[in-house]
């Protein structure tokens, strides 16, 4: 937890099973941190509780071919990377996230996507009712929630993008966060409990899919997953309800990597 005092799972797992929306936030590629979070969907899904999976990774247009997949393959979801054609998405290989979506397939769980449909999928400009929407859906957090999005967008993109465009990066964060919480919401009217299985980036409680949830007056819970040696800052245990260390990632920073400029102009590489 984020006063730091160990717990074990069992003290996790009975409060999990009462929670209405549940935010995983992994570090993306590490495997064991989605099995992690199967183990989270089964303790949610006790007592023959159900429970939707909302992934991150997964678009809301990929909901009628996940669906489809599941009539032909109920038992056997290791075939469904193939079908959503996952190698051009730009993720990490589709075996990552394969523990929770066994999972998922085994309780039964229905298995939807929460990020934007492709056509949505580039940042742009928000129009005047976008800017409207948002406004009404986060209401006094909205600024706040812009700031952190748009300071985490350009240290991302190693300060190299002009504030405009981490700008308008963060605000596609934000339309990112709000789909996700539509799909959580539309799956909390059915009385589920939902597992959203996000970055650890849009987990937070500073971000806009928490606070779009919180504003609901649903009761949200939020896990950081961090891996093993990751500096965790105090301010970072702040912005989570409990933190669980698992799995191994490459620790190297991935802007040290950039080319550099030398004294004299010459470029260099590090």
């Amino acid at each position: 937890m984020s006063s730091r005092r160990p717990i074990s799972f069992a003290d996790l797992a009975g409060r999990v099973g009462k929670v209405d929306y549940l935010l995983f936030g992994e570090r993306h590629g590490v495997r064991e941190q989605t099995v992690a979070s199967a183990c989270v969907l089964s303790a949610m899904a006790k007592d023959d509780r159900r429970i939707t999976v909302v992934m991150e990774m997964l678009s809301r247009d990929d909901d009628t071919v996940i669906a489809r997949y599941r009539e032909m393959h109920p038992e056997s979801p290791a075939g469904l990377g193939t079908e959503l054609k996952w190698w051009t998405r730009g993720w990490p290989a589709f075996d990552n996230w394969l523990p929770l979506v066994q999972r998922a397939f085994s309780l039964r769980a229905p298995l939807r996507g929460g990020d934007l449909a492709e056509n949505e999928g580039r940042p742009s400009e928000l129009t005047p009712d976008e800017k409207n929407a948002i406004r009404k859906r986060l209401g006094a957090a909205e600024t706040s929630i812009r700031q952190s999005w748009t300071t985490a967008m350009m240290a991302a993109h190693c300060g190299l993008i002009s504030d405009r465009q981490a700008g308008l990066n963060a605000d596609h964060q934000i339309r990112r966060d709000l789909s996700m919480a539509d799909a959580a919401e539309q799956a909390g009217e059915l009385k589920h409990g939902v597992l959203l299985q996000v970055g650890r980036g849009h987990s937070r409680k500073d971000r806009s899919l928490y606070q779009a949830l919180a504003q609901a007056e649903a009761s949200v819970l939020t896990v950081g997953a961090f891996a093993e040696g990751e500096n965790i800052t105090d301010e970072e245990r702040a912005l989570f309800d409990y933190l669980w260390i698992v799995g191994k990632a490459e620790q190297a920073d991935p802007c040290a990597l950039i080319k550099l400029t030398s004294n004299s102009g010459e470029s260099i590489s590090r």
